[in-house]
């Protein structure tokens, strides 16, 4: 039976990238302890899916480059804002749905009834599926504003930046194969901690569980916001050249806009679509 184990030249990461990206118009991070972070610059490796960084908006050397786009480095303008922590964030593939929870069924895992996140989602058969779910999520993200004035910048018109990332303590991410299982996954508590009353910052640990058979899973938990399982990439948008169809006016972040995968969609399988070369030589000589 095939799965991503078995089969050489499926491309595991680059499956799921295409996946999430095609539901959120974000990348996911397939190593999510290998922060991404905000004002990194560069380009996506096609064999991969990685981000290969050429360096930092705020870094040093980038400075004189801010300074000619009218931004003072000490102002503090173009650094990334945080946004208030949401509960969750969940999505899926376009060939997933979630369907109901049966958390009966689940007495082995009597913690599942009080998870933080729980669920439980069919994959179309004959498809491949990608879940990406993070418990309480932090974004940081490069104001719109300043993203006006980093669009003049010449050497990131040419690269792709990082405008935007996700932060959270708890991540799980998964990859079916295409047998079109179900499967259930929930972010579960321990049992409370005793501790004398005079203890300060107690934190009950966290961990997650699924009941996979298949596919592939990743998954981490820590009491920080140390994991980035997604992140926005944009490049500058090139103005048209249409005279009968004039760009209309873009300010701030509607300067920049997601760039397409560096890749042709893959089969479900994960390997990459046939190309035959027609050769017109050998045609003429059988004749």
């Amino acid at each position: 039976m095939w799965s991503w184990d078995t089969q050489p030249n499926s491309h595991a990461q680059r499956k799921f990238i295409e996946l999430i990206f095609d539901r959120t118009g974000k990348y996911p991070n397939w190593d999510p302890p290998s922060e991404i972070p905000v004002g990194s610059y560069g380009r996506i490796d096609k064999t991969t899916g990685n981000l290969i960084p050429h360096g930092s908006i705020y870094s040093d050397d980038f400075k004189h480059y801010l300074v000619d786009a009218g931004i003072n480095p000490e102002s503090g303008e173009h650094l990334p804002e945080e946004c208030p922590e949401e509960s969750e964030f969940t999505t899926w593939s376009k060939n997933v749905k979630q369907i109901e929870l049966n958390v009966d069924s689940q007495v082995s895992v009597p913690e599942i009834a009080t998870a933080a996140i729980k669920g439980t989602w069919q994959v179309k058969k004959g498809t491949t599926g990608a879940v990406l779910l993070m418990n309480n999520p932090r974004i940081k993200r490069i104001t719109s504003s300043a993203l006006g004035k980093l669009a003049k910048i010449q050497l990131l018109q040419s690269m792709h930046l990082v405008t935007k990332a996700f932060y959270c303590p708890a991540f799980s991410m998964y990859l079916s194969d295409t047998s079109g299982s179900s499967f259930s996954m929930a972010l579960l508590g321990s049992a409370p901690v005793v501790a004398p009353v005079s203890t300060v910052g107690v934190t009950a640990a966290m961990r997650w569980w699924n009941d996979t058979q298949t596919g592939l899973a990743r998954h981490g938990c820590s009491t920080k916001h140390c994991y980035t399982p997604l992140y926005e990439l944009l490049h500058v948008r090139h103005p048209r050249n249409r005279r009968s169809s004039p760009s209309p006016v873009r300010t701030g972040e509607m300067l920049w806009i997601a760039p397409p995968l560096p890749w042709a969609p893959l089969l479900e399988d994960g390997t990459e679509v046939p190309v035959y070369i027609h050769d017109d030589n050998t045609d003429s000589e059988l004749e």
